[in-house]
C-alpha cells in the first residue's frame, strides 16, 4: 500500500512540476485557446480529477501528514489545472462554467493552504468543489 502512495505521490508531483513549466512558458498578456486541445479523454481527465480530489479530501483530514500544508496546495494547483484543461472538453457554456468553477475554487484552496488556512475552512472549501462536481455530473455523467 505505502508503494502504490508513494507511486501516487511522485507521479502527481511530477505533474505539478510539468504543469508549473508550462504556466512559466505561458504568454500573460492574454490566454488564447487558438489550437489547444485536450489530450485525455474527458473520462481520463475526470478520473485524474477523482484521483487527485481524494488525496487532497485524506490531507484535510489528517494534520499530522507530513508537509501537509505544501501537498494541499500542490494538489489543490494540479486539481486547478485539471479542471481548466476540462473547460475545453465542451462547448457547452453550463459545462465550461462548473469546470471554471472547480478551477477557481481548487485555487482558493490552494491560497487558502498555502496561508495555514485550518482543517474546518479548507473543508467548507473542499464541500462547494464537491457541490461543483456533483451539479456538472448531474447532467453530464
Amino acid at each position: 500500500m505505502k508503494v502504490r502512495n508513494l507511486t501516487l505521490t511522485a507521479c502527481l508531483l511530477a505533474s505539478c512540476v510539468w504543469c508549473f513549466s508550462l504556466v512559466s512558458q505561458a504568454n500573460s498578456a492574454e490566454p488564447s485557446s487558438a489550437g489547444f486541445k485536450p489530450v485525455a479523454s474527458v473520462e481520463g481527465l475526470m478520473n485524474g480529477q477523482v484521483l487527485v480530489f481524494k488525496q487532497i479530501g485524506k490531507l484535510v483530514a489528517n494534520e499530522n501528514a507530513p508537509k501537509r500544508i505544501k501537498r494541499i496546495h500542490a494538489y489543490a494547483e494540479v486539481l486547478a489545472e485539471l479542471a481548466n484543461v476540462n473547460t475545453f472538453n465542451s462547448e457547452k457554456t453550463d459545462y465550461q462554467g462548473w469546470a471554471g468553477d472547480l478551477r477557481d475554487e481548487s485555487l482558493e484552496l490552494s491560497v487558502a493552504a498555502k496561508k495555514g488556512a485550518d482543517s474546518g475552512s479548507m473543508s467548507q472549501i473542499m464541500a462547494r468543489m464537491k457541490a461543483t462536481c456533483e451539479s456538472c455530473h448531474d447532467v453530464y455523467q
